[in-house]
């Protein structure tokens, strides 16, 4: 080899980014999936089908078999709050279900909309800290 110091070099910096990437791949030790609250809506749900948010954006949220595949990459108020929120297809329906976190993060946001109706980029940012 000429450049043995030149080979090491290259070697720890693939070992490192692999090492980095598996790191990012992996859920956090500390992770406990949050357990469903309450169910909101429920639908007849026919079996083979898909069962997902009807929704895009916002705070209007329902579930269903016609949930779009493709969302534009636009924020809205409220979509924070879509972290809380999934839909169940168990039971042989489609059911909206949230967690505690959902019903105060809506009516936070809601009241930064009634709140800042003359700007809205104070309304994103009184979101910011919902």
């Amino acid at each position: 080899m000429k450049y043995p110091v030149v080979f090491t070099l290259v070697v720890v910096t693939l070992l490192t980014a692999v090492v980095l990437f598996a790191g990012c791949m992996s859920a956090p030790p500390d992770t406990k999936p949050v357990p469903p609250v309450s169910p909101v809506t429920t639908e007849p749900f026919p079996s083979g089908s898909s069962c997902g948010i009807t929704s895009c954006h916002g705070l209007d949220l329902a579930c269903g078999a016609n949930a779009p595949e493709v969302c534009t990459m636009e924020y809205r108020l409220g979509d924070k709050c879509r972290q809380y929120a999934r839909c169940d297809s168990s039971g042989g329906s489609c059911t909206l279900v949230t967690d505690r976190k959902f019903a105060s993060c809506k009516a936070c946001v809601e009241q930064c909309a009634a709140r800042e109706t003359e700007d809205p980029a104070a309304a994103f940012d009184c979101e910011a800290k919902c």
